[in-house]
């Protein structure tokens, strides 16, 4: 009996802990044509891998494996999937500033900032 609740509790803790290791992550390559700024942080033209944590609401940048930048951002739901991964950029007095990040084959959009 004792083995039997041993095996029980065992598989509740696995279950439990893979659950957090599942946590949704998207990543997609993002091109950007110009420099923008990205959560008060300046981004140079090219291309980045962006990186969409569900769980914390957080957008992040890399590029060769080093962390440029990182924003909080809200879902936007979408009527059908994206087509392709895009973005949109308003101009301010900083210049370009990132606003929506669209993935492809998502539901939703990333909406930063004040969007």
């Amino acid at each position: 009996m004792k083995i039997i609740k041993t095996i029980a509790m065992t598989s509740v803790l696995c279950a439990l802990v893979g659950t957090v290791a599942l946590a949704k992550t998207r990543s997609h390559m993002v091109d950007f044509d110009q420099d923008t700024m990205v959560n008060g942080t300046l981004v140079k033209k090219g291309e980045y891998q962006a990186k969409f944590d569900e769980q914390a609401n957080e957008l992040r940048f890399f590029k060769n494996g080093h962390d440029i930048a990182t924003a909080v951002v809200k879902e936007e739901p979408l009527e059908r999937k994206a087509s392709r991964t895009s973005i949109e950029t308003k101009t301010g007095g900083d210049g370009a500033m990132l606003t929506k990040v669209t993935f492809g084959g998502a539901r939703y959009s990333l909406l930063l900032g004040d969007s």
